[in-house]
């Protein structure tokens, strides 16, 4: 009888540890955020929202402790959380007037060769890249993709919103200057218009649409919108994917080596990934990665092959577990019939 409650109070202790303490421990260590969003502009706008709660609360707080200097950088805060909204709101304002439905891909072509073509290779549809991954890693920090698919696995209204202005659309206006001045300026320039259309927003339009034109028709592979996506910062050691270019530029425009991401999915759960991935800022406030814009299809097939790669025996370990489980389960009862039956005799 005190064996049976001593292994009921470890019980008790292990499952207050597993689950009371552990998710408390997480939630704080990982507050709790809104599931990814494929509505960039709503993402957007909404996380400007509830960082400018947040400052404010932080003000308050701030007032009540009643010092100074953590008052000043309280209202700070709130400025500059004031300011992410109002230029947000004000940005996905200007994308949404574009009518992308009425895009035309034969003048995006024209577009596409006076304003893109320069940086950006399109494969698919005959424009071989100008210079190799290492001159182009060389001269912008990180090699331009090539965006054969580009029309496949990005959202539309990011495209536009990333032809129009990287800097906003990628979410890295806390490094480069949004505005295209000073000293911090990002490699690839706004969309300042090819010539082709008086309209600005319609020559936009009509870029979108000759990508959505040109990329494949054909179900791409998990390793392919990989391969587009990740891989000209990130490698996959574990299936031989290496970045290509110069490391150095690399590390220097990032500001830090990107990791390998061969084992990346154990360490991380899926739903972070989604969420880190449609909106790193979400997660990691001020990282430099950007924002990828992949649309929900296309970022399920990017976990998929992280998971392929660094957890492809997830099912049969689950699998084995409850076998374990069961195993221990049959030998404890074996256990204590064992004691009871020696213990028997000596009483």
């Amino acid at each position: 009888m005190k064996e049976l409650k001593t292994l009921l109070i470890v019980i008790f202790f292990t499952l207050f540890l597993y689950w009371g303490i552990e998710p408390f421990a997480h939630s704080k260590l990982n507050p709790p955020v809104e599931p990814a969003n494929y509505d960039f502009a709503a993402e957007d706008i909404a996380l400007a929202k509830t960082n400018l709660e947040k400052a404010n609360a932080n003000l308050e707080k701030a007032k009540k402790v009643g010092l100074d200097d953590m008052v000043k950088n309280a209202q700070n805060e709130v400025e500059i959380a004031k300011t992410s909204l109002d230029r947000y709101s004000s940005f996905w304002s200007d994308i949404n007037a574009i009518d992308l439905k009425a895009g035309d891909a034969t003048n995006g072509e024209l577009a596409f060769q006076a304003s893109c073509m320069g940086c950006h290779s399109l494969k698919a549809g005959g424009y071989e890249p100008l210079v190799s991954e290492a001159e182009g890693s060389e001269m912008y920090g990180v090699n331009p993709p090539d965006l054969s698919s580009a029309g496949k696995i990005y959202d539309d209204k990011f495209l536009a919103a990333l032809i129009k202005n990287p800097v906003m659309a990628l979410k890295v206006d806390h490094k480069f200057d949004f505005e295209y001045a000073g000293e911090a300026i990002h490699p690839m320039t706004p969309f300042y218009g090819a010539g082709t259309k008086d309209d600005l927003n319609a020559e936009i339009a009509d870029i979108v649409a000759y990508l959505k034109a040109v990329a494949p028709k054909e179900e791409l592979s998990t390793k392919a919108v990989f391969m587009d996506a990740c891989s000209r910062c990130h490698d996959v050691k574990y299936d031989e994917v290496y970045v290509g270019g110069n490391r150095e530029k690399l590390n220097e425009y990032m500001g830090m080596t990107p990791p390998d991401l061969s084992m990346y999915i154990r360490s991380r759960s899926n739903e972070y990934l989604h969420n880190f991935i449609n909106d790193t800022q979400k997660m990691l406030v001020g990282t430099s990665m950007p924002r990828v814009g992949l649309t929900k299809e296309a970022e399920d097939k990017v976990i998929a092959y992280m998971e392929s790669v660094g957890d492809s025996k997830k099912d049969e370990r689950e699998k084995i577990s409850i076998y374990v489980m069961i195993y221990f389960v049959i030998l404890a009862v074996f256990a204590g019939l064992w004691k009871r039956k020696i213990w028997s005799k000596l009483h």
